[in-house]
């Protein structure tokens, strides 16, 4: 007997190095059919022994005891994918932290900082304006250029567009060949009629409507405010180019056709291929962009006589932009807010995948149910042998504990 207890201490005293080498070298895998008559076999082996019940407890419960049809490969390949996933995710979820940093403690300071100096940009002007400090840089000579420039601009593209629109819907190409006589060659030449456009004739009422229509269509652009003002004004130019387009087409037409009269034109014509078609476009949608040009170079320096409306303009932009950075910081506080529900998202596949993982190994119930089993041969024993009595309580004690410590429950032992 007292050699019996002499080889429990010797087995006890080595148990921990027992269950490291079997945890490093995975080879000590012990695979039985019964947990029960294991679980006698290894009582009646140990006398019933409360440490050694504890250690081969652990043992089950760490994977080195399974069932006789545990497949170990499968399960390490499953458990290595898991892994894998889960440091994909951890990656993952680091990496959405990261970003949800940068825009709290970078991105929206920054554009708060740009926000406050903005502010105070308005207090300076307003100070300026206040103590007649503001600087328009207004130059008379400028103004009276800038709208002199405007002015025969204007007048030009008025006798322009009335020249243009009377040759391309007006002029009879038959009349022109019958009474040009020696003057032929010149009117084959001829672009626009500035005869027809000074006679008087009831065609002028439409001539000059339409001429001063496309007047207007140069200074609608620089009205034009708000969102997308930009995209607009590239629209109003495009409509132009195109309306400009067509009607030096109707007129490069109207010239062919007059050749055709005359007996010298070429029946083969394409409008892309005649000076004319460009020289119209040049003369006219060239001069159009001109005009917008000085039209807002005059607006502007006469802005500047009035130090009040430069100041309330440059306050306006101000806000403008003030606006444009409060957007931005909406935007990034909408974005904190969707980063930090994905790393929510991004914790809870964590956790679900670390419990599948755990499941991998052994799942929770069926190693309950073999650390029930185990037991209950274990019980077998300790009730079959007079010799043990004291040991009883013991491990009853010890496999109390251990489940409440690793399941939080006790096990039916019937």
């Amino acid at each position: 007997m007292e050699a019996l207890k002499n080889k429990i201490k010797g087995f006890n005293s080595s148990k921990s190095k027992e269950v490291e080498d079997s945890k490093s070298t995975n080879r000590n895998i012990t695979r039985v059919k019964s947990f029960t008559d294991y679980g006698h076999a290894k009582s009646g082996l140990n006398s019933g022994d409360s440490t050694s019940l504890k250690i081969f407890l652990n043992w089950i419960k760490d994977g080195f005891v399974v069932d006789e049809n545990y497949n170990e490969k499968e399960t390490n390949e499953k458990r290595k994918l898991l892994e894998v996933e889960i440091e994909d995710k951890k990656d993952e979820k680091q990496k959405v932290i990261a970003d949800k940093k940068v825009i709290e403690q970078v991105q929206i300071p920054n554009k708060k900082q740009d926000r406050t100096n903005l502010n105070n940009s308005v207090t300076d002007i307003q100070n300026d304006l206040d103590n007649e400090m503001i600087e328009t840089g207004y130059q008379s000579t400028n103004y009276f250029l800038y709208t002199g420039l405007t002015i025969i601009l204007s007048a030009y593209l008025v006798f322009f567009y009335a020249s243009t629109i009377y040759s391309a819907f007006f002029r009879s190409a038959g009349l022109l060949v019958e009474t040009s006589g020696d003057d032929l060659a010149m009117v084959l030449g001829s672009i626009f009629d500035m005869n027809g456009i000074l006679n008087l004739s009831p065609n002028l009422i439409i001539v000059y409507l339409g001429s001063f229509l496309f007047f207007a269509l140069g200074i609608i652009p620089h009205t034009l405010k708000g969102a997308n003002r930009n995209l607009k004004i590239a629209l109003f130019l495009t409509i132009t180019l195109i309306v400009d387009a067509l009607l030096a087409y109707k007129i490069d037409k109207s010239i062919h056709e007059i050749k055709i009269m005359a007996g010298i034109g070429e029946e083969n014509w394409n409008f892309w291929t005649s000076e004319n078609f460009y020289l119209v476009l040049a003369f006219g949608y060239l001069a159009y962009l001109i005009f917008g040009y000085m039209y807002q170079l005059m607006i502007e320096e006469k802005t500047k006589k009035n130090p009040k409306k430069i100041a309330q303009r440059n306050i306006n932009l101000i806000k403008e932009d003030i606006k444009e950075i409060n957007l931005t910081i909406n935007k990034y506080e909408e974005t904190i807010v969707e980063l930090q529900s994905k790393v929510e998202m991004l914790e809870s596949r964590i956790e679900l995948l670390v419990k599948r993982l755990n499941d991998t190994m052994i799942n929770p119930e069926v190693l309950s149910k073999s650390l029930n089993s185990f037991y209950i041969g274990w019980r077998q024993f300790l009730n079959g042998s007079t010799e043990v009595n004291n040991e009883k309580l013991e491990c009853e004690n010890v496999y109390k504990a251990f489940m409440e410590e690793n399941f939080k429950t006790i096990p039916s032992l019937n």
